[in-house]
């Protein structure tokens, strides 16, 4: 499987940017959106990376594994073409384009991880689909979804999501971001990220609604802008990267 073989050299202490870059080039597919994600509005260099040995080196090491582990995470449940699973990765990049621009602009937290953690801190609601879609389906869009989704599974997808990710051996700081994104108060340690996520996806569902968005507002986001001083001037940034969007989307999600 491509994301354990990518877990494997991210994860080694010992492993170097060249295993990574070995990986990389010997999958197509990797090697393609890692191309095009470099070619993004998001890292700034739209349409002059022409191959990967040049995506590497704009990038970088760190950002480069942040694009390979979310490939690797979204290869796994790609939804055999599905539109609610392309859909639920759209909002899910969406998400990640507000999360890195305000973790940017606070320069309190890393962009690349609060990207990643924007981009599959949905992944329960991926897994849900993909396992039992009719069922799902009768949760619907309302606010109440966490509440329904106790009541037909039994947990969250909050909660299957962080389940999966600690199981693949995603790192525990984005597996916070997965189980607290609908509770930040409740993160301990890792609040930074999960605060950042979560104000993330509440933002998305403000500035660019989708029906399939689950960004509910609550007392604790208020707080969080507070908390982070996120204010008009940050949101106007939001925006404009939200609308710069479009092509970004149709390369990472052909």
């Amino acid at each position: 499987m491509l994301l354990v073989k990518i877990l494997d050299v991210v994860r080694e202490e010992n492993s170097s940017p060249q295993e990574l870059f070995s990986l990389i080039s010997h999958d197509q597919v990797l090697a393609e959106r890692v191309i095009r994600t470099a070619n993004s509005v998001f890292f700034g260099h739209s349409g002059k990376i022409k191959g990967l040995p040049h995506a590497v080196m704009f990038l970088g090491y760190e950002r480069i594994r942040v694009i390979a582990l979310a490939v690797g995470v979204m290869d796994v449940f790609s939804g055999k073409n599905s539109l609610d699973i392309k859909n639920l990765w759209i909002h899910g990049y969406e998400v990640a384009s507000i999360s890195a621009t305000i973790s940017d602009t606070i320069s309190m937290a890393s962009p690349d991880e609060a990207f990643l953690a924007g981009l599959i801190h949905d992944i329960g609601r991926v897994i849900f689909f993909e396992k039992d879609r009719e069922r799902y389906k009768q949760i619907g869009i309302g606010d109440d979804m966490l509440e329904k989704e106790m009541e037909l599974f039994g947990c969250t997808h909050a909660e299957v999501g962080a389940w999966y990710a600690e199981s693949v051996g995603i790192p525990e700081e984005l597996v916070y971001a997965i189980r607290h994104h609908h509770s930040p108060i409740s993160a301990g340690e890792n609040h930074l990220l999960v605060a950042i996520t979560s104000i993330g996806e509440a933002l998305s569902r403000s500035l660019r609604p989708r029906a399939i968005d689950d960004g509910i507002w609550t007392p604790e986001h208020a707080a969080i802008l507070l908390e982070l001083s996120i204010g008009d001037d940050t949101k106007q940034l939001v925006r404009q990267k939200l609308q710069n969007l479009e092509k970004d989307i149709e390369s990472f999600f052909p």
